[in-house]
């Protein structure tokens, strides 16, 4: 019988007694009543006890059991079984659920010996490598506390007491190094590549009794969140000495041979202060004078190469992104909220040391202020004869030669070592000039080209996409209104582009990334960018990833179109929006406006049609083609930001031509622009 079908009898035979009993008692008599009364009460007892020792007995140990295994994580021993139960089908399933939990925890405990081993065999790696590099490592955390450091850092700090787990690294190196580096990677404003994760610098112990070269690199948690920094040093005391030694020498020499010429140059102003003198005398001092001045100036020029050549081979540099020293010195600047510096152009890539050269142009741009007390500066990186050159300009007057001189003569403030302004700079290669231009004041900084890469890229070339251009849709945006008689300098521009998963909006094509960026007042601002990528809601076919990069896994976990359009409309406001093969784009926003409720119904201007305008003999109107012509490089070339960014330069250049046309205000560029896209249509229907 099974123990439901025992338990249901007994409470039958129960119920069976007890209406025995109330049908009996009327017609007993007292006694008979209290032995009826008697058994019953007997029954109900024996019940209870048999209950007890079959059904609520073994429950109560099984729940003991059960909470035994729970407790010890699954104990290595079976389940208890109670004695005779009624327990049926609970306990073979309370056995099976143990065995499966002492199953799972041994499988969790193999797991977890076999991670300490690896974690252990790890460490005994890293401790290994760390004892057998040279340089001395440090790991820190955010609050800058030593958490690590190998043998190699006990030697190069000589088992300072300042070296220990949990004591400040300040107390071991100069402070505003590796600050001003940790700044430099926490505020990257592009994604740094596997070559970009760590960063050089130097910077002195905090005795001052050595110059060290270091290289930080941040460490990221499984949430991209930065807990910590690792930091390697090396000494190059005795390299930054030879190289002040050379420095010394050739300067000596270079004052050496000054004197020479100036004697020469004087000698010759004598001769030519005494016109009687005879002709063949006069011939022979002429030749000597021209022989010995040519000979010295050639001298002298060629210990001014090597002298570069040296500094700058041996100096510890690397290579940094323009937004990033100039985000840095802008940083700097705005702690005494006296002067502002802007980011306009596209930034380019340069070398150099990034600490030396934002403590230099600090101290330039507030002598700069000083002087002219101007307050604002723009900052734009140009290419030029396989150097970077970094302009600095302002509204107001220039400053001359010699006032730039007497500044480089200043020690530079807040550096390691006793370093004039002129060090900095000269250690780069740079020698600088101002000059007006534009109506504006400009100070340009030579700098030296990137060393890790060349300045063209080597990207293939891709097909531009087809010219798209819709009457109908464009229309719409072609009223220049309020704005017809403003000046096209004096107008905010928004200029975007689009990544799609391909070229037919109308048949199913989605938009996967939007970039864009500023142009006020003519100026390019790069710091004012918009960048997201899209989640299309469908796969990206691979033709397209071979132009923009984009692959599903990078979409997959990206705000959908829905979330990201009112940003971007938000970030537009009311400016003026422009794009090369405008109506491409725009084709995808206006699609997208029923089931966003984002419209844009600002003007929109096209600068495949503005280079129409300012260059109609050409053929070549593609924003590579007009780039190429304005010498204008596109690092990030079918990047949605970096197209963006080529696009307003190209914007920026085309003004300037236009108006030279005669072209100057908003609604003429729109008039104009519209009859060049009715005779481009012409002739490609012909």
């Amino acid at each position: 019988m099974s123990p439901r079908a025992g338990l249901a009898l007994a409470f039958a035979l129960l119920a069976v007694l007890a209406v025995a009993a109330l049908y009996l008692a009327p017609s007993l008599d007292p006694p008979a009543r209290s032995l009826l009364a008697l058994v019953l009460v007997v029954g109900v007892g024996v019940l209870a006890f048999i209950l007890d020792q079959r059904l609520m007995g073994p429950a109560a140990q099984l729940a003991n059991e059960v909470e035994f295994q729970a407790r010890t994580k699954g104990a290595q021993r079976g389940l208890i079984r109670p004695g005779p139960h009624w327990l049926g089908a609970l306990l073979p399933a309370v056995e099976a659920l143990v065995q499966v939990l002492q199953g799972r925890q041994d499988d969790l405990r193999q797991a977890l010996d076999q991670a300490t081993a690896k974690s252990e065999e790890q460490k005994r790696w890293l401790e290994v490598i760390l004892v057998d590099l040279s340089e001395g490592v440090l790991v820190c955390n955010m609050s800058h506390q030593i958490l690590l450091y190998n043998q190699a850092a006990i030697r190069l700090f000589e088992g300072s007491d300042a070296l220990g787990l949990g004591r400040p690294l300040f107390n071991l190196v100069s402070r505003a190094p590796v600050l001003h580096t940790l700044d430099l990677l926490q505020h990257r404003r592009r994604p740094a590549s596997d070559d970009e994760a760590t960063v050089p610098f130097v910077c002195a112990t905090a005795d001052s009794r050595l110059m060290l070269q270091g290289r930080l690199g941040l460490i990221k948690d499984a949430n991209a969140k930065i807990t910590a920094y690792v930091v390697t040093f090396s000494d190059i005391s005795g390299r930054i000495a030879e190289i002040e030694k050379g420095d010394e020498v050739r300067r000596a020499m270079t004052r050496e041979l000054r004197q020479p010429i100036a004697n020469l140059r004087a000698a010759a102003e004598t001769l030519a202060g005494y016109p009687d003198m005879a002709p063949a005398v006069r011939q022979s001092f002429d030749q000597v004078i021209l022989d010995e001045g040519t000979r010295l100036s050639d001298r002298l020029e060629a210990l001014a190469r090597e002298y570069r050549g040296h500094a700058l081979g041996r100096w510890p540099m690397a290579d940094l992104h323009a937004a990033d020293l100039v985000n840095c010195i802008d940083r700097r600047l705005a702690k005494d909220r006296a002067l502002a510096l802007t980011l306009v152009g596209i930034p380019l890539w340069l070398h150099g040391d990034s600490h030396l050269l934002m403590l230099g142009f600090e101290q330039l741009l507030r002598r700069l202020h000083a002087k002219t007390g101007v307050a604002a500066f723009d900052a734009e990186t140009m290419l030029g004869d396989k150097r970077v050159y970094l302009d600095l300009a302002w509204e107001g007057p220039t400053v001359s030669a010699q006032q730039i001189e007497a500044w480089l003569d200043e020690p530079l403030a807040d550096a390691d070592g006793p370093y004039r302004l002129r060090d900095v700079f000269e250690r780069h290669g740079s020698e600088m000039w101002c000059q007006a231009r534009g109506g504006r004041a400009v100070l340009r900084v030579p700098l030296l080209a990137p060393a890790g890469a060349p300045i063209k890229g080597t990207a293939p070339e891709l097909p531009p996409r087809p010219e798209f251009y819709d009457f109908g849709l464009m229309s719409a945006h072609s009223d220049a209104g309020r704005l017809s008689e403003r000046p096209l300098r004096a107008l905010t521009f928004v200029v975007f582009d689009t990544e799609t998963t391909g070229l037919k909006p109308s048949e199913g094509d989605e938009i996967i990334s939007i970039g864009a960026v500023r142009v006020v007042n003519g100026r390019l601002l790069t710091g004012e960018t918009f960048e997201r990528l899209v989640n299309p809601g469908r796969t990206i076919p691979k033709d397209s990833i071979r132009f923009h990069g984009i692959t599903d896994a990078m979409v997959k976990d990206k705000p959908p179109i829905g979330v990201v359009l009112p940003q971007f409309k938000a970030f537009a406001g009311d400016a003026v929006l422009v794009a090369h093969n405008a109506a491409f784009d725009m084709k995808f926003l206006q699609l997208k406006e029923k089931a966003t409720g984002v419209a844009f119904a600002n003007p929109v201007l096209d600068t495949m049609l503005l280079s129409l305008l300012a260059d109609a003999h050409l053929e070549d109107h593609s924003l590579d083609g007009v780039a190429q012509r304005f010498l204008i490089d596109i690092p990030d070339r079918h990047t949605a930001l970096g197209d963006a960014l080529a696009t307003a330069a190209v914007l920026v250049r085309l003004i300037e031509i236009v108006e030279t046309k005669g072209i100057a205000t908003f609604g003429q560029v729109m008039k104009a622009a519209n009859m060049a896209a009715e005779v481009r249509a012409r002739q490609a229907r012909i």
